[in-house]
């Protein structure tokens, strides 16, 4: 059994306090808290100590806790504000930070460049308790369950670990199976996001109702099993993009998508799967 978190991405256009209202609404556990200045600035960097007290309070006060903080679109391990990020980690007991694989794919140089870049951050964590989360993305040097596998074996896997989301492994690759794929790459991976994806592999995401779980083609009961088997995953999160201000969608709309989407995905997470360490009385 795991519990379901929802990214605070999906109210980018709305403060913190409407998202956590209708996480909260919808009765997820978790949030993703996003510091993502472009569409989902929930959390600011560089604030004082009193600021993030008061952020996490508030989070506590919904019944939710922080699964991770998500620098994605705006802040890289090598941009000025990523002390900032780790910062705020600190300060509000979060111990992982996710972030998307940067670079291009199939480039030798890229690739290697940014393993550099993420060892570089990974030490700079590495005494804070903080772990980072890569996400593998359609498009960029870390890609594909190969590229996958050749990265974490360059990296600290005590300091790094995959923020694993199926659809960009399903746009990857005209062939790419994510049920294979989160088998193969479980023993890495710290973090789970929950979306389903339209039957086309195109590189870009489909709209915004293929991204609903049981509304794509991705077989998120399977991928939801093997998820339930992990020990080190205790949240699958919800993340949908496409729901920023300048899309201009209304919050009703909103939740309506994320509480049709834990209705969606409850009885696939809740339910009860025996692990190698149950034991049958």
């Amino acid at each position: 059994m795991k519990q379901l978190g929802c990214s605070t991405v999906l109210y980018g256009g709305f403060d913190l306090d409407k998202a956590l209202a209708g996480i909260a609404k919808a009765e997820y556990q978790a949030i993703e808290l996003c510091a993502r200045p472009r569409i989902a600035p929930h959390l600011e960097i560089n604030r004082s100590a009193s600021y993030y007290a008061d952020i996490k309070r508030k989070i506590n006060d919904y019944g939710l806790v922080i699964e991770s903080i998500s620098g994605t679109g705006g802040v890289a391990v090598d941009c000025p504000e990523f002390e900032g990020v780790v910062q705020a980690a600190q300060l509000m007991d979060v111990s992982i930070i996710t972030i998307s694989a940067g670079g291009k794919s199939n480039s030798e140089e890229s690739f290697k460049r940014f393993i550099d870049r993420i060892n570089c951050g990974s030490e700079y964590v590495a005494s804070s308790g903080i772990r980072l989360s890569i996400k593998p993305r359609v498009g960029k040097a870390v890609c594909s369950v190969d590229t996958a596998k050749r990265f974490m074996d360059a990296v600290d896997q005590d300091q790094v670990g995959l923020n694993f989301d199926p659809t960009h492994i399903w746009r990857s690759q005209s062939d790419a199976d994510p049920v294979k794929a989160i088998s193969d790459l479980k023993s890495v991976i710290n973090t789970v996001r929950i979306r389903d994806n339209r039957e086309s592999r195109q590189m870009q995401v489909g709209p915004i109702e293929t991204q609903i779980p049981g509304k794509g083609a991705l077989d998120l009961q399977a991928i939801a099993d093997t998820v339930k088997m992990m020990p080190q995953i205790s949240y699958a999160v919800l993340e949908i993009i496409g729901m920023h201000d300048k899309t201009k969608i209304k919050f009703d709309e909103i939740q309506r998508i994320v509480e049709e989407s834990i209705a969606y995905l409850k009885p696939m997470f809740f339910e009860y799967v025996a692990t190698p360490m149950t034991t049958i009385v």
